[in-house]
């Protein structure tokens, strides 16, 4: 045998055998798993409903020494209840949980405001609020008819509904414009659908 010959067949013993992976079954893990064994995923939450097309409206009277009978719509300017809001945005809100209605239209304008006080002035539920010379347990109230405001005004407005879907309620009050000095009295109603806010619930 030649010197090359030997050489050669020391180099072959020397070397391991070509291991065949075609042969061998890799292992299955759970990224294997076949489809069919996976569990489903969870339904995607149920879509929130959203409010009405018709979000209410409000309808006042103004009688005696001035005269004007309106009615105005609903929407996110007529209507701001705390309580229609999540937890965090009640936070940066008026401070106090409540609600402001407004009913503005082209002869006067009506606001229905905190008044102050304790939290819970005004409350989640209905609640009459009582007008004597101008001061009420726990509301405030505006009446503009152009430059005259209502002084000192007296009677009641009355929130007769209050949830996650509307507020409702009743006017029913009278005072003085000024300037000018003419007796008035201011009738009517409103009942507001939220317009949408993120703790509002429609059926």
């Amino acid at each position: 045998m030649t010197k090359h010959a030997i050489v050669a067949l020391v180099v072959l013993a020397g070397c391991p055998a070509k291991e065949d992976y075609t042969k061998q079954k890799p292992e299955e893990g759970p990224a294997a798993k076949p489809a069919g064994d996976r569990p489903a995923p969870p339904p995607p939450p149920p879509k929130k409903k959203g409010p009405p097309e018709d979000l209410g409206k409000c309808d006042l009277k103004l009688e005696g020494g001035m005269t004007a009978e309106q009615s105005s719509p609903g929407g996110k300017t007529a209507a701001n209840v705390a309580y229609w809001y999540v937890a965090e945005e009640r936070k940066n809100m008026m401070g106090v949980d409540g609600y402001v209605v407004n009913c503005h239209g082209p002869s006067f304008k009506f606001t229905l405001l905190p008044g102050g006080g304790s939290p819970d002035v005004m409350p989640f539920e209905p609640k009459t609020f009582t007008f004597t010379k101008g001061k009420s347990n726990g509301a405030n109230v505006m009446l503009a008819v152009g430059q005259a405001t209502l002084a000192d005004p007296n009677g009641k407005v009355e929130i007769t509904a209050l949830d996650k879907r509307h507020i409702a309620g009743t006017v029913e009050l009278s005072g003085k414009m000024v300037p000018g000095n003419k007796q008035v009295k201011l009738t009517g109603s409103f009942d507001y659908v939220c317009p949408g806010f993120s703790a509002c619930e429609f059926e």
